[in-house]
């Protein structure tokens, strides 16, 4: 399934659960950059890895104002324990109903062991404070696309190198 948006559009907007589960839409984090990390399962040891990076430098994006957003297909009680077993300072985001990844184009499926199953393709969408995608990276490596986002977002606000 191709992305169902381009660098430019308005960002696709969904509804989520925050830590203290109220409902909150993507939207609301209009005004700030927003970094939405999709990822495939919450119990395969490169999405822990992902979600580990990404948490080792977030005091560096909070210091740019930017926020962290993890997506994937699991439920939120997997969310949640991924969260815990990482100690993540950013919310994940169960998308269990298949919508959000069909919507930023990153569903996918595969057979494995006679079975398919669904996950979201291991991909990251950059949003800007207007709320339109600033940058899609396809094709992430777990271990070192935090820091190559964090670069990323620095040049272009013109902050010094990171870490």
């Amino acid at each position: 399934m191709s992305s169902s948006f381009t660098v430019g559009d308005l960002a696709p907007d969904f509804q989520m659960s925050s830590r203290k589960h109220q409902r909150q839409r993507l939207s609301d984090t209009q005004g700030r950059w927003t970094v939405l990390y999709f990822f495939p399962r919450a119990n395969h040891p490169h999405c822990v890895m992902q979600s580990r990076r990404f948490q080792t430098i977030h005091e560096d994006f909070e210091a740019m104002g930017v926020s962290l957003i993890g997506v994937s297909v699991d439920t939120a009680e997997q969310q949640k324990n991924l969260s815990s077993f990482c100690t993540l300072a950013f919310p994940l985001v169960s998308d269990a109903g298949h919508e959000i990844s069909r919507q930023y184009g990153v569903l996918a499926s595969a057979e494995v062991e006679g079975e398919t199953v669904t996950y979201a393709r291991r991909e990251t969408v950059l949003i800007d404070p207007a709320g339109r995608v600033a940058h899609h990276w396809k094709d992430v490596d777990p271990n070192t696309h935090a820091q190559q986002v964090l670069e990323h977002i620095g040049d272009l606000l013109g902050w010094p190198q990171h870490r």
